[in-house]
């Protein structure tokens, strides 16, 4: 029979993106996850620790699915980017509440009665799409950090000072390492394969049309972000997502000059901010013993006290800063590390995180929520990405990093429980997402890997490490009455094999769909190849994860295929791709393709979704995003879900038999708080974990 009444009064769902059901076993069979094991112990989970993904397993749809109980075809997010009406090379984020088209659980449970608290789950979430004084939403703009896309006012940098250069100045994208000490002119940038255009007069066109409705508490998205004309005529981003060039700042060394108040024996040297357009003194500065053993960065020479020091190689959060932008200056924080100073001062090797924004509130409603967690924890904290299979990075910088965002977002929320009232909690944590990309390649050595095998696996157990304190700072609420739901969108797999050119999600692929003859690119006077598509001979393009789209007249600008000879071109297309094989090991590198109509199987097809949707295989996936939610890769990874929830309303040490899917976390939340299941839900509740019969 039905019940009216629920199984608990608190629920907490805490969302971690790209946590790794296998590997997560695999780290609790070590004895290195003991939170994690300690919450399966208290409640229900497979032994496996899996939740049957939906698809595409990518941020966007997967936060929305969880949020709905509904699947891509049916709330309308179908990938992280969304093709811009019948644009075939232009996309747009998914991230915004007026891209989903399904009724989202926090709405049902404010009008419930309930204080709801949705936290950074970028699916569906900002702007609210509902008035209850009882829903406080927190940012949902982006994934990453918290408030990257409202509160972001500089990128990543790694500044190097030396006597090795006479010229300094800034270079973007010129270095995967942090090891550099050369002259400036030694430096250039390594962009990535992408062209676009970005003075494309459609981008302003549909940028006006993709903030209608968005312009909330003053919060508009950024037109760099929120639209892409991206086209991939070699490697993808994807590909490059462990190998990531981080931008320079390199400076001469040399004696203060100028200072107002500059210490004995101290060094001088330049840091270059926002390409070079700010700039910031500072000071290596000698011990008693005439070593050098910190920086001062000043704000300006005329100076007396600095904005912050640095020491020899200590992680330093939250360092106060001043940005300029349109508006007039921004107070910042960065975190930094002095990762290395020569004794004599010869040489500094520097990294400092993303400047965000210090008294930005734009993406929390209410506004006074900001305030409060900023008062009792500070700043949302920047997060990053910076790679290269440089340890010193990776270690000491974006983990650090990832571990203070950890403290901070569970502080807060924490926060929010023990003194607003919060009763229901949807949370988005991205640590292990972004801190994976960082090195989810090299987890098998290949030939370019500078690390080996096992010492990569060490960074990627120091980040599951960091993940279960998280987890078990919530734990000791099981005990005050709270549910505990901890789920996530996906996980990222070490595939066998390289990537081919095909389903990176940020733009039209040109590679194999070229070889294949259906997109051709336009010619130069000589016959050779111009990065550009020509639309009067391309019959199909793929584009983001899973999409191909047919050029069809009469729907797309530029249309050639005749809608007639759709279907059949459609299984040509099929056909090719299921022979096309990898040019190394021979392999196909296709696990399905479907029709729309049969796309519908995996909640993928429908009016909005391309005329053919792919999967690719196991062994040729990106770190996650085109294959199936059942791929699994080397070293223990998996691109599946994890599910475990434990507390009032879950039976105690039970092991589910069946599966769990991603759809159905919704609906049985919705059961666990006796409240309505959302309009859409197409899933339903995990019966089987529930104390009581339904």
């Amino acid at each position: 029979m039905l019940r009216s009444k629920g199984l608990t009064n608190k629920l907490c769902i805490l969302g971690i993106d790209g946590m790794d059901p296998r590997f997560s076993k695999a780290m609790i069979d070590a004895g290195k996850m003991p939170n994690l094991k300690k919450m399966v112990e208290m409640g229900s989970a497979r032994s496996d620790l899996m939740l049957l993904g939906a698809m595409p397993t990518i941020t966007p749809p997967m936060w929305a699915t969880l949020a709905t109980g509904a699947y891509p075809m049916t709330h309308g997010i179908l990938d992280y980017n969304l093709q811009v009406k019948n644009e075939l090379d232009l996309i747009q984020e998914a991230f915004m509440s007026k891209f989903c088209k399904a009724e989202q659980l926090w709405n049902i449970t404010a009008a419930a009665g309930k204080k709801t608290l949705v936290w950074h789950w970028p699916g569906g979430a900002w702007p609210p799409t509902s008035d209850s004084p009882n829903l406080m939403v927190v940012d949902g703009t982006s994934p990453g950090g918290l408030g990257h896309n409202a509160h972001q006012r500089d990128n990543e940098v790694l500044i190097i000072a030396t006597t090795k250069t006479k010229q300094g100045g800034f270079v973007p994208m010129a270095s995967s390492t942090s090891h550099v000490d050369c002259d400036l002119s030694e430096l250039s940038m390594q962009p990535l394969a992408m062209t676009t255009n970005p003075k494309d007069p459609r981008i302003d066109e549909y940028y006006e049309e993709y903030c209608e409705g968005l312009e909330f508490q003053g919060y508009l998205p950024r037109k760099s972000l929120s639209l892409k004309n991206g086209i991939f005529y070699d490697d993808p981003n994807m590909l490059h997502l462990a190998d990531w060039n981080l931008n320079v700042s390199l400076s001469p060394i040399v004696e203060p000059n100028g200072w107002a108040k500059a210490p004995a024996g101290a060094k001088e040297f330049t840091i270059y901010y926002a390409y070079g357009r700010v700039q910031k003194p500072a000071l290596i500065l000698p011990n008693a013993q005439g070593q050098y053993t910190q920086i001062a960065v000043y704000l300006t020479k005329d100076d007396e006290k600095p904005l912050y020091v640095l020491d020899n190689d200590v992680y330093t959060p939250n360092c106060p800063d001043v940005m300029p932008s349109a508006k007039g200056n921004n107070n910042v924080v960065r975190n930094m590390r002095a990762l290395e100073i020569a004794p004599d001062g010869s040489y500094v090797r520097m990294w400092a995180s993303c400047a965000m924004d210090a008294d930005n509130n734009d993406c929390w409603y209410p506004r006074w929520i900001y305030e409060k967690i900023k008062a009792n924890f500070g700043p949302p904290p920047a997060t990053s990405m910076a790679a290269g299979q440089d340890p010193d990075l990776i270690l000491k910088c974006v983990q650090e990093q990832w571990k203070q965002a950890a403290k901070w977002q569970a502080d807060g929320m924490q926060y929010m429980m023990d003194n607003e009232g919060v009763e229901v909690i949807f949370s988005h944590f991205h640590g292990p997402d972004m801190s994976g990309h960082c090195y989810m390649k090299y987890l098998k050595e290949r030939d370019s890997s500078v690390r080996s095998e096992g010492e990569v696996r060490s960074w990627h157990e120091a980040t599951y490490q960091w993940t279960d304190e998280y987890i078990g700072s919530f734990l000791p609420y099981i005990d005050q009455g709270w549910t505990i739901m901890v789920v996530s969108d996906h996980s990222l797999v070490c595939p066998e094999a390289v990537p081919n050119r095909i389903s990176d999600n940020t733009g039209i692929n040109v590679g194999v769909m070229q070889e294949l003859g259906y997109t051709v690119l336009q010619k130069d006077a000589d016959g050779n190849d111009i990065k550009a598509i020509d639309w009067e001979k391309t019959r199909a393009v793929q584009t983001r994860s899973n999409s191909i789209y047919l050029n069809l007249k009469g729907r797309n600008p530029h249309g050639i295929v005749d809608p007639a000879d759709k279907y059949e071109l459609e299984e040509q297309i099929i056909t090719d791709l299921y022979g096309y094989r990898d040019k190394t090991t021979g392999k196909r590198i296709v696990s399905i393709a479907l029709h729309n109509k049969d796309a519908v199987l995996l909640g993928m097809g429908g009016p909005e979704a391309a005329d053919i949707i792919i999967m690719m295989h196991e062994d040729y996936n990106f770190d996650h995003g085109d294959s199936l939610s059942t791929a699994i890769g080397h070293n223990d990874t998996s691109v599946g879900p994890i599910f475990v929830a434990a507390g009032p309303g879950v039976k105690t040490a039970y092991e589910i038999k069946g599966y769990v899917r991603e759809v159905d976390v919704a609906p049985t939340a919705a059961v666990l708080l006796g409240v309505d299941i959302p309009a859409q839900c197409e899933g339903a509740p995990a019966y089987q974990i529930l104390t009581e019969k339904m």
